[in-house]
């Protein structure tokens, strides 16, 4: 059985010798913990379909990604909001304009469950982009009529970026991003936290920056349209299952985790969660975990 068909046939993908580690990113870090004998994070997005009772086309759709860009070269997101789980998948080329994986390859990949209208933007410096899966998209009942796009802010004292969403309408701002270092810069975290037009002073910025996640790698503040986000960057596999828990997470995706946690030591994971405060407690809107495809 090759490896694509496993995938099809159980949630647990086993890591296999020469594996790319990489955060949410692709910037590629060394296992913290041996390897061999353990499972991919692709593993876990699989248990979140099944968790989600997806439509097989979706399924199919993942696996078509990895045989056309290859493993390891889409970044997925579950996500949770209102009760409900949903998938985005992304995709990075830090080449910009000298890209190879480009929103036309992807769309190619997906052209046997996916239809996409949108008139294209390859002479834009777009280094990442995302798009959302769900049934009605991979079965053809609606088109893919959302493609977020990412480009850097060159000139920023810190590494940030934008997100546009490309729309038959065009291109409108979404999101503004900032990534901090987590060890070397918890001021400038906390500052930028709570320069916030949703936040009244003073604040408890720890219902914020959690403690239990803040000895991450990387923290990144979002800056939306509506409310704010927080995201944490290379936690360990501990860490995710006290991220389950928190954040609410369905038993249906933590308890496959959970059941076998010792298979996911070697991984880091990124999570992040949206987050509006209601008489001065912060109420999490949406929370979501990545990893590799």
């Amino acid at each position: 059985m090759s490896r694509q068909e496993s995938w099809q046939e159980s949630w647990q993908e086993p890591t296999q010798p020469g594996d790319h580690y990489a955060d949410y990113c692709q910037w590629p870090y060394d296992p913290p913990a041996p390897t061999f004998g353990k499972l991919r994070q692709s593993s876990l997005v699989r248990a979140a379909l099944d968790a989600a009772g997806a439509h097989e086309n979706l399924y199919a759709a993942c696996r078509e990604l990895r045989r056309v860009l290859g493993p390891f070269r889409t970044v997925y997101g579950v996500k949770l909001q209102g009760g409900k789980l949903s998938f985005e998948f992304y995709f990075y080329d830090y080449a910009r304009l000298g890209r190879d994986l480009s929103i036309p390859k992807v769309l190619a990949a997906l052209s046997p469950y996916v239809r996409c209208d949108l008139p294209p933007v390859e002479h834009r410096p777009y280094f990442m982009f995302s798009i959302d899966l769900d049934d009605a998209i991979v079965t053809g009942e609606a088109p893919l009529n959302e493609i977020d796009v990412y480009i850097g802010n060159p000139g920023s004292s810190v590494s940030s970026g934008i997100c546009y969403a490309h729309r038959a309408t065009g291109l409108e701002l979404k999101n503004f991003y900032f990534f901090f270092d987590a060890r070397t810069e918890q001021r400038h975290i906390a500052d930028k936290v709570a320069a916030s037009a949703h936040l009244d002073a003073p604040f408890d910025l720890d219902q914020i920056l959690w403690p239990e996640m803040v000895d991450c790698g990387v923290i990144v503040v979002a800056n939306k349209r509506r409310h704010d986000g927080i995201y944490f960057s290379r936690i360990r596999s501990s860490q995710l299952g006290q991220f389950f828990a928190r954040a609410g997470w369905p038993a249906d995706v933590h308890k496959p985790f959970a059941d076998n946690a010792g298979y996911f030591d070697h991984l880091l994971f990124d999570i992040g969660i949206d987050y509006a405060v209601d008489n001065g407690r912060v109420v999490i809107l949406k929370s979501a975990f990545y990893g590799l495809l």
